[in-house]
């Protein structure tokens, strides 16, 4: 279809047609599509739609953890409100206050102190949900 991949993420490819750009990322069965021209993305879409079962689900609003808004200007706003709402309610810390360093900077943590995790699955995912 004319797409070439980027080199600074595998799952993103780009087409570059006369004066437009059309920009797909690919992540496991979900894709965004999006581009300077209207017509151009569609057609992908129509292509893709050919080959692959596809559901058009609209404006984007959530993808990836990454909530999206649009606002009246046309400016776009995206953050993680909604994800990091829910890792917190996982980790049982949704009552929990902010702060700015939940610890005392610099200060060592040893082995030989504290107690282990019965089960440290659960800190596991957190921590790689955090990544």
């Amino acid at each position: 279809m004319g797409f070439q991949a980027s080199t600074s993420d595998s799952s993103l490819f780009v087409k570059q047609c006369e004066s437009d750009i059309v920009i797909l990322l690919l992540y496991v069965d979900d894709i965004i599509i999006t581009g300077s021209n209207s017509s151009k993305v569609q057609k992908v879409i129509t292509e893709l739609s050919e080959v692959f079962e596809l559901k058009d689900m609209g404006k984007l609003t959530y993808f990836l953890g990454l909530q999206v808004n649009y606002k009246q200007n046309g400016d776009i706003c995206v953050n993680q409100y909604k994800y990091i709402k829910d890792l917190l309610h996982k980790a049982s810390m949704n009552s929990c206050r902010p702060v700015s360093t939940p610890c005392k900077p610099h200060n060592p943590l040893l082995v030989t102190e504290g107690n282990a995790l019965p089960d440290p699955s659960s800190y596991r995912s957190i921590v790689r949900s955090l990544q």
